[in-house]
């Protein structure tokens, strides 16, 4: 009985004396998982800085610490009024997180989640009076096992086990002991959520390479603890945190089938390291990825449209070369354009177009490019001195029509990658077998049957009205979905088909490798790539004038596309 007391004593002090250490804790998973911002000068360990929260601690705490496992829990103590300890040490605990330097707390969230998953702990226990969730008197409770058990095979999902800093569970432990076992059964919970849906590398685009524009689909750790708790089943509770897609599983048992032991363990060879990443990039994906969705496979250079689950059109696309890469992200379909222009991106403004005007603005004739100021008035680009100017002040457009770069349709889902899918007059490039081709925006082969689905699914519309719009239909026809249409440019090098087989697909970014080397935990090694989102700067010397060359002269059967391509290192 009197260790029982000890016990719900040691659990209502639980939060107030386990926050203590909280901060180390924090430390102690960051510096282990993702590369960390330096320090600022005002060390939260420095002498005399101590953080609110440590100033906070119980004055009867133990210097002492207990060795759960391969976690040092913080020190534990016994207070004679428990229940009056706890709400000041929450204060102390809310205030030094208020009182960590703006730089540290940002990037503590932004990095891995573990500030925020020891608010959700430490609201959790208060709400529950700290009683105990794993445990019992007489040391964990079934449930408290089965979690365990659950988190150490977490190499089975492709995760690492030592990420998450289990306790061990021996067998005449003390209150204390326990208290702290429990805490740490559930902070291990929640960074094994974490994991589940991408967390190590909380951050693609600035970690990896930045046309990874993806983020981990975390969970809320406060729905994590509460479904945890209502769970009757805590091993499949925590099974049911990673990827729901189909794909997922049938990766992993391709991962696993790979692995020496069959349960993911041991050192794994470049197969397993594959279907791993590969994993990896699902656990980025939206949940639901549509009832109707255009799902672009970038390394297969396809694209598939899927309704109800089940796909119904699949056909080549042409993706950007590996110097202009077509970036990886989802955004809803806002419109398809009929009859579309085209307007010119700035950086082929700035690379391409602006060094020909200064030479004498050959492609502007050729191609019928015209130019019109920010607001919208045109030029004629003829009378500005380019030797001076800034093209950057401009707009450049080609009007719609047969020779069109973007052929007849344009399919828009706004980003700040300004990249789309569209037409192209240049069919030959649907036969290549490597289809590294534009300069980031996807070329369809044989658009309107994509056109004829989203805008009989959006609009009601058949073949025969759309066709009368694309014949005498008014030019750049913008017409904005009412529906809700999912575009996702994925990236995935394997993919395992309905017979079990996997089919491989070339790393064409190298963003599989990033990955891998990630998940190894080779940070220093990941080649990052330039920002393919930073201003697009001249690359000639604007102080000297430029001399014109000689006349290029247009060869027969030569598209403008094709020359555009040559000349711009075409875009679309």
């Amino acid at each position: 009985m009197h260790r029982l007391t000890s016990l719900t004593v040691c659990g209502r002090l639980l939060l107030a004396t386990i926050l203590v250490a909280g901060a180390s804790l924090a430390r102690a998973e960051t510096a282990t998982s993702v590369p960390q911002p330096q320090p600022s000068a005002a060390s939260d360990s420095a002498p005399g800085n101590e953080s609110a929260l440590e100033r906070s601690a119980p004055a009867d705490a133990t210097p002492s610490t207990i060795e759960t496992g391969t976690v040092t829990a913080p020190p534990l103590a016994i207070a004679q009024d428990a229940a009056s300890a706890l709400p000041e040490a929450l204060t102390g605990a809310l205030r030094a997180v208020l009182d960590q330097p703006p730089e540290g707390k940002a990037a503590a969230r932004e990095l891995s989640g573990i500030e925020k998953d020891r608010d959700a702990l430490a609201a959790f226990y208060r709400q529950r009076n700290a009683e105990p969730l794993w445990v019992a008197a007489d040391g964990p409770t079934p449930r408290g096992v089965a979690l365990r058990n659950e988190i150490a095979n977490a190499a089975a999902y492709g995760l690492d086990p030592s990420a998450f800093d289990l306790p061990e569970f021996d067998a005449g432990a003390t209150a204390a002991q326990l208290g702290a076992i429990d805490y740490q059964l559930s902070r291990a919970a929640l960074t094994y959520a974490r994991h589940a849906r991408g967390g190590r590398i909380p951050e693609p685009a600035r970690l990896l390479n930045s046309n990874l524009d993806r983020k981990p689909q975390v969970h809320d750790p406060k729905d994590v603890l509460e479904r945890l708790a209502r769970a009757s089943d805590v091993a499949a509770e925590l099974a049911a945190l990673h990827p729901v897609h189909p794909q997922f599983e049938k990766l992993r048992q391709a991962f696993l089938a790979e692995t020496k032991d069959g349960k993911g363990g041991g050192k794994l060879n470049a197969t397993a390291k594959r279907l791993r990443a590969n994993m990896e990039f699902w656990r980025w994906m939206w949940d639901d990825l549509g009832e109707l969705h255009i799902f672009n496979n970038l390394p297969e250079y396809m694209q598939y449209v899927v309704k109800d689950g089940k796909v119904v059109r699949s056909e080549r696309i042409v993706v950007g070369e590996i110097g202009k890469q077509s970036s990886v992200f989802s955004r809803p379909l806002k419109s398809v354009v009929l009859r579309p222009r085209w307007r010119v991106p700035e950086s082929i403004m700035v690379h391409e177009l602006w060094p020909n005007l200064r030479r004498g603005g050959g492609q502007m004739r050729r191609y019928g490019l015209e130019i019109t100021t920010k607001s919208g008035q045109s030029r004629d680009w003829r009378t500005i001195d380019w030797n001076h100017d800034d093209i950057r002040n401009y707009h450049v457009w080609q009007p719609p029509g047969r020779g069109s770069v973007l052929g007849f349709v344009k399919f828009s889902f706004p980003s700040q990658h300004t990249i789309f899918m569209h037409d192209t007059p240049d069919k030959w490039m649907f036969n290549s077998r490597q289809r590294t081709l534009s300069h980031g925006c996807l070329r369809v082969r044989n658009p309107m049957g994509l056109v004829e689905i989203v805008l009989g699914h959006d609009r009601g519309w058949d073949r025969a009205k759309i066709k009368a719009l694309i014949d005498k239909g008014p030019l750049d026809n913008d017409v904005e979905m009412e529906k809700h249409i999912p575009v996702h440019l994925a990236y995935f090098t394997a993919w395992v088909a309905d017979d079990g087989k996997v089919k491989t697909f070339r790393d064409i970014y190298g963003h599989e490798k990033r990955v891998t080397q990630a998940l190894d935990g080779d940070w220093k090694r990941i080649n990052k790539g330039r920002n393919h989102l930073a201003p697009p700067q001249p690359k000639f010397d604007k102080n000297k004038v430029a001399q014109s060359p000689p006349a290029k002269r247009r060869k027969k059967g030569e598209s403008a596309s094709s020359i555009f391509g040559d000349a711009f290192g075409l875009p679309f």
